[in-house]
Order: C-alpha cells, then sequence, then structure tokens
C-alpha cells in the first residue's frame, strides 16, 4: 500500500533533484522561471516539494538543464505512483462501503462483448479504482412465464448520490434487424406499465460472444403495446443498448431524480430561504437553511445559488470573459447534463457574446486521480458536459495539476472577478464580487497558466474533445457513433426523468454535437 508520506518523499525528491542541477549550473531559480514561462515562486514551490506543475514544466527543465531525461523520468514515474496510491485508497473505501460481497459482483468480460459475464444482478458501479469494471450487466436464470424475475439495477452512491435501485423486467429477445421483446399479455398489462417508481424493460439478446440488453423505460414500454394485440412482441430500438454510456446517464438521471423529487417541496422552501442572500454582493451561505434535504438537493440548491448570482453580476459585462469550473468527476458534471437550469445559465452567459470578436473560455482542473478513480461510464459523463459548452461555442481548457483544484469557481475579467462556489465547499455556499488587486492577479495568473499548458489544448473544438477523450482513456471514435446514434433518437427512451428539475434536453444536444464534429 503506498502512503501519502511515500507520495510526498518522492515528490520532494524531485523537487531537490531539480534544485541540484539548477545550482550545479549556476542558475537562479528567477533565470529557470524566465526560460520555461513559469514564475520564480512556482519554481521555488517545485524544490521544496510544495508544488508538482505539468509535464511541460518538466520537459522544458530538462531541455535546459541538460538532464538527459532524469528529471521527465522523474515526473512520470511519480505520477505512476501517485495513479497506484488513488487506486488502492479507492479500492479500499470500496471494499469498505460495499462488504465483500460486493467484490464478486463484477467477473471478466466476455471476449468481443459489451458486457460482462452473466452473474446475479445488474450493477452500475461506483468508482473502484483503476481497473473498474465500466458498467457490469448480469442476469438471473429464466423463470417461468418468459420473463427474468426480480432483477434490480443498482446505480450506487458516490460523492452526492445516495445509490438507488431501479427494478429491471427482463424477457427474451431475437434481432432480426431489431430488437423484438416477448412480453407476456398479464406482464404488459399489470406488472410495470403504471409503475410509480423507474422502471426498465429489457430484452434479452443472445450472441455468439455473450447475451446483449436493449432496455426501455417502463413508461415507453407500455405507450408502444397500447391497443396492440396479445401474441405482439415490444419493439426496443437498438440504440438503446445497455453500455457504458446509457449506464452513465442511468446512473445519473437514476440517483438524482429520486432524491429530487423526495425533497421538491422542502426544496422551494430552502430555496425561498436563500432568497435573502442573493440580494448581496458577498455571502457565505450556510447550508443550515438546506437542513432536511439530502446532499443532491443541496447540490441542486448551492448550483442554483451560485448561477443566480453569476447571472446578476456578469449580464453587464463588456469583454467575454474566463470562467473556472471545479468539477473534475462525472458525478459533479452530470448536473450541467441534467439540470434544467444549468442549461438556461449556459445558453443565457453564451448567448451575451455570440456577436463579439472574442468567445468566453471555461477552465477545467483534472488531475491524473480524478481520471484513475473513475469508472468510464463517469468518464463519459465528464466528456459530455465539456461537449455541451463547446456547443454553445465555449472553448475549454483543461490542467491535469492538482494544485489548482483548490481554486474556487469564478468569473474573471481584466477588472473584477465573480466568484460562486458550492462543489466542495464544506457545506458553505460562497459568492463574492471582488476587483481586488492581489485577487485578481492570483486568478489570472493561474488562467494564464492552465490556457498555456492545456492538456487538450487545440483549435478546433473536435480535436480539444478528441484530446479530452484520450486524457480521459476513451475510445473517441466508438464514443462518436454511439452519440450519433443517442443523438438522433434522444435519451428519453431509456431514462427518461421524472422531476420538474431535470431535463435532457443538455444531454441530447451534447451528444448531437459530438456527432457533428468533423
Amino acid at each position: 500500500m503506498i502512503d501519502p508520506e511515500r507520495l510526498q518523499e518522492a515528490k520532494q525528491a524531485l523537487g531537490r533533484r531539480l534544485r541540484d542541477m539548477r545550482t550545479a549550473r549556476g542558475l537562479r531559480q528567477k533565470d529557470v522561471a524566465e526560460r520555461v514561462v513559469s514564475t520564480r515562486s512556482t519554481v521555488a514551490n517545485v524544490e521544496t516539494g510544495r508544488q508538482l506543475v505539468d509535464r511541460v514544466f518538466w520537459q522544458q527543465c530538462d531541455a535546459l538543464l541538460l538532464a538527459g531525461g532524469q528529471l521527465l523520468g522523474g515526473y512520470d514515474a511519480y505520477r505512476r505512483l501517485e495513479r497506484q496510491h488513488h487506486a488502492e485508497r479507492d479500492e479500499a473505501a470500496r471494499r469498505a462501503r460495499w462488504g465483500a460481497a460486493a467484490a464478486g459482483l463484477t467477473g471478466p468480460e466476455q471476449p468481443g462483448s459489451d458486457l460482462p459475464a452473466v452473474r446475479q444482478r445488474f450493477v452500475l458501479e461506483p468508482r473502484t479504482g483503476q481497473d473498474a469494471s465500466l458498467a457490469s450487466v448480469s442476469l438471473l436464470d429464466q423463470a417461468a412465464g418468459g420473463a427474468w424475475e426480480g432483477l434490480p439495477l443498482t446505480a450506487p452512491g458516490g460523492r452526492f448520490f445516495p445509490g438507488v435501485a431501479v427494478d429491471v423486467e427482463v424477457y427474451p429477445a431475437v434481432d432480426d434487424g431489431r430488437i423484438l421483446a416477448t412480453v407476456s399479455p398479464a406482464d404488459a398489462g399489470w406488472r410495470w406499465r403504471r409503475s410509480p417508481q423507474r422502471r426498465l424493460v429489457a430484452g434479452r439478446v443472445g450472441t455468439p460472444t455473450g447475451d446483449r440488453l436493449f432496455a426501455l423505460d417502463a413508461g415507453q414500454a407500455s405507450r408502444r403495446l397500447v391497443g396492440v394485440g396479445d401474441d405482439a412482441r415490444l419493439i426496443i430500438p437498438r440504440v438503446y443498448r445497455l453500455d457504458a454510456i446509457t449506464a452513465a446517464l442511468l446512473w445519473a438521471v437514476a440517483n438524482l431524480d429520486q432524491s429530487l423529487l423526495l425533497d421538491d417541496a422542502r426544496l422551494e422552501a430552502s430555496r425561498a430561504a436563500a432568497v435573502q442572500y442573493s440580494r448581496l454582493t458577498r455571502s457565505a451561505v450556510s447550508g443550515d437553511i438546506a437542513q432536511g434535504l439530502d446532499a443532491v438537493s443541496r447540490m441542486w440548491l448551492g448550483s442554483a445559488f451560485c448561477a443566480d448570482h453569476i447571472s446578476r453580476h456578469s449580464a453587464n459585462l463588456t469583454e467575454a470573459p474566463t470562467y473556472w469550473t471545479c468539477e473534475q468527476y462525472g458525478e459533479e458534471a452530470s448536473t450541467w447534463l441534467l439540470f434544467k437550469h444549468k442549461l438556461h445559465y449556459l445558453e443565457t452567459t453564451a448567448g451575451w457574446f455570440v456577436n463579439g470578436s472574442s468567445r468566453p473560455t471555461r477552465l477545467f482542473c483534472v488531475p491524473p486521480a480524478a481520471v484513475t478513480t473513475s469508472t468510464e461510464p463517469e468518464r463519459i459523463l465528464l466528456l459530455l458536459a465539456v461537449a455541451l459548452m463547446e456547443s454553445f461555442g465555449i472553448g475549454v481548457a483543461v490542467t491535469d495539476e492538482p494544485e489548482y483544484s483548490a481554486l474556487p469557481g469564478l468569473v474573471l475579467t481584466q477588472r473584477r472577478a465573480i466568484v460562486a462556489n458550492w462543489i466542495r465547499a464544506d457545506g458553505v455556499w460562497h459568492v463574492d464580487v471582488t476587483g481586488q488587486r492581489s485577487a485578481l492577479c492570483d486568478y489570472r495568473d493561474a488562467v494564464e497558466h492552465v490556457r498555456a499548458h492545456s492538456v487538450i489544448a487545440a483549435d478546433a473544438a473536435g480535436d480539444r474533445l478528441h484530446a479530452l477523450a484520450d486524457y480521459l482513456e476513451l475510445d473517441w471514435t466508438r464514443l462518436r457513433t454511439r452519440c450519433a446514434e443517442l443523438g438522433e433518437w434522444g435519451l428519453a427512451g431509456i431514462a427518461e426523468p421524472r422531476s420538474r428539475l431535470l431535463s435532457l434536453d443538455g444531454v441530447d444536444r451534447a451528444c448531437r454535437f459530438v456527432a457533428s464534429l468533423p
């Protein structure tokens, strides 16, 4: 097990190596900073082990100090050690959370199949480390009457998500170019037609490489069988195959939907209580006004409060700003795709600069640890959230340097910063509008560095998203193909929200944008 102390020692050792090579060549910290386009304080922080900076920095230092790859190799070795540490830590947390039984829920994948080997449940795994299963799908044995009874879809909790169970009725199906599931009249009549809870109706198709599931939301399925004969089969569009991307949306929608529906009335009361703070230029709104709400509802309330603050104070901006956003994981990024107010906020703020000579930009910090401790469905949600922003003409840059994780959410112009932070804010939503010189210099320095060292730097949106897919270890070609299919059909057929606060318009738009890229 790699402990944090060992990581810190490795970072300090790398910093000492840089210092020793610099002094051996008679260079000052300022000299190095000027030649690698950095600052003296950054070089000082790196040498003492307080900061690591990105790979470009170490490449430049290697060349400047004629280190022969020693510095860059040391940086890469540290990153590997860091990834291993986070993977081990997350796996230990998963085992503690789900117990020994959870470790046996997923098995090795069958060759050539998108689905793992047959097990006893349908599971969408939470973050489980570097070797996590992508979207675990499993089936019970066939029961009398043709359906697989009692098959749950488990959408586990996360940093915010509480975890939910969704009933799934699985029926035998054939693939003749269409997916045709054989549903008994009794099942179609009462089992799931008007279920008050989220439920899926799935067809199981056997293939030489393993079983595949194609699913519809139960409400959608029931509407397809209205007025048809008892011997009619249910047509399930092929686009609704259960794989990593549909698993991602089901996981997010199921968790968000349940919490927002249960807290609907209390949410209204809490939002009314927050109004008194919205008139202030600066405030730290305690989460006490959201007392009694679960984490997802507090997430929605904080997000809406901060979006309102930014909208009110940026309506009169005369220049395209830079946005700094704090989302690092797909769970957090799913709010851009699914919260109605977030889509409206994007549409409104992007529209202010549609005719200007410069366009707004949005910056993310996604350190390697956030990648290695996320499953593929979560990483897909993060990429789709970035695609949604790009679809409004907002250029995105991403840094992999964890040091920038502490920067608050903000909107930056030359003369002021609008601060609005609700992610990882310890139960307090911080909002502010400041023109303080030291704060602006701090923010500007971070923004300029991230722009200059973005891990997805490219001129075109498609190239940036392709680079992001590579960084997130996603198959860009396969993802574009699935986005084209799902963008054409829309995702309501499999993940229709129930809450009035949710919408699939954002994720549908993101899918269509990815599909449209040259």
